[in-house]
């Protein structure tokens, strides 16, 4: 296991065996933790990518570049790539920018909508009759009397404190026109609701709300400014269809499940994932606003509270047993699966679930460490306390197959 201390931005030269699928894993692994590729220019910036990557913020959000490179140096052009924590689809849509098939999986609506959007090609004119009709139900939908003042739901600040109440009534008629849409799952809806989700609050101009955060909603400051919902909207609509996906670029799925409840046509070729972090973020409750917005009222968001692996992995690092399962049913035998992890100072994630790998249909190949104790991102620590990234490399394996052609819950 290494263990790197933290390095500035370097030029990156890529060894040829990092790329070489006839090396064995294990070593690609360990010259992976030696060379830390992500932390070299041009891949160190904090915008490096395809400007969809920052279709929708999001708490504990995977950096582009390490996606970018573990579908790079392990998995081949054509595979089934499976992300069953997809976050806002960040590896996903990495192994579709490097003609990989990705498909993301994800409990959290605001995840399966950014995953959908970005595995998926966009429909510009249909985004545009979007924007429309919803322009339209804004001008004629009528809401009940004094419904504003009665949205019961409260984190930091009641959920009126943080908008111009004329504001607030337009994201209130929005948030119904979409409630209309809950069934459609078409990646021109889901991206639209992605914008609209990156926008409700921040500290930049764009953001609907007072100013706030732009990953998690602190408590607002500032005056109450009217902010025409339309106006964000469209700009960042526009901002996100400016530079068109590649030709090369390989159309993928989006679940809105856990990974206990996921179920796939076929089994995948390579899993590549990153689990929430021990004692760090709580996606449910940094994410409230915008949980609210795709119909989680407070009384959904506690009832799904302990439905998310942050919180069942809290009360006990076993839940990992019941993922690997899940996990086992999901892979191709002789399947390779990659766990991005987090370490604290007093507890590492991947020490901690390799007692559950080899009774659960896995081998054990590698674990390897970076010091990340001095990275920050978007203002926020990385991670909370997390000090170290583990990644935790492991093979399905081969003698395990059941033959049959469907992989469904058991």
């Amino acid at each position: 296991m290494t263990d790197q201390p933290t390095q500035l931005a370097f030029d990156f030269v890529e060894p040829m065996p990092l790329l070489n699928q006839q090396v064995p894993v294990k070593q690609r692994a360990r010259l992976f933790a030696q060379q830390l590729p992500y932390r070299a220019r041009p891949y160190a910036k904090r915008n490096w990518g395809h400007p969809l990557h920052s279709l929708c913020s999001y708490q504990g959000k995977l950096k582009p570049a390490i996606a970018h490179f573990l579908v790079k140096i392990f998995t081949r052009p054509g595979e089934r790539v499976l992300d069953p924590f997809s976050g806002v689809g960040t590896i996903p849509f990495e192994a579709g920018l490097q003609g990989r098939v990705g498909i993301g999986g994800d409990i959290n609506p605001i995840a399966y909508h950014s995953t959908l959007a970005k595995v998926r090609r966009v429909d510009a004119d249909r985004v545009e009759q979007i924007l429309n009709e919803l322009v339209e139900f804004l001008n004629d939908y009528v809401l009940p009397p004094r419904v504003a003042e009665s949205v019961q739901i409260s984190v930091n600040r009641p959920i009126q404190e943080y908008y111009h109440p004329d504001t607030f009534i337009e994201i209130l008629k929005a948030r119904e026109f979409f409630r209309q849409w809950a069934h459609e799952h078409s990646p021109e809806i889901s991206f639209v609701m992605a914008c609209l989700l990156h926008i409700l609050h921040g500290n930049r101009p764009y953001a609907l709300s007072r100013r706030s955060h732009g990953i998690t909603p602190f408590a607002p400051t500032g005056p109450f400014v009217y902010k025409s919902l339309m106006t964000s909207l469209r700009d960042k609509v526009r901002r996100m269809l400016a530079e068109p996906l590649p030709d090369t670029f390989v159309e993928g799925d989006a679940h809105h499940a856990s990974i206990f409840d996921l179920a796939l046509d076929k089994r995948v070729d390579v899993i590549i994932t990153s689990p929430p972090f021990i004692q760090s973020t709580r996606f449910y409750s940094s994410n409230w606003i915008r949980l609210w917005f795709c119909g989680w009222d407070w009384e959904d968001q506690v009832a799904m509270k302990d439905q998310f692996l942050e919180e069942k992995q809290r009360k006990d690092i076993g839940i990992y047993a019941d993922v690997l399962r899940a996990f086992d049913r999901l892979i191709k035998p002789a399947g390779l699966c990659i766990m991005h992890l987090g370490a604290t100072r007093g507890r590492r994630m991947g020490e901690e679930i390799l007692p559950y790998v080899s009774v659960n249909g896995f081998e054990f190949i590698g674990l390897e460490s970076e010091n990340v104790e001095d990275c920050e991102s978007h203002g926020v620590c990385d991670q909370g306390s997390t000090v170290r990234h583990q990644f935790l490399f492991l093979r399905r394996r081969a003698s395990r197959d059941t033959g049959s052609g469907l992989y469904l819950p058991q």
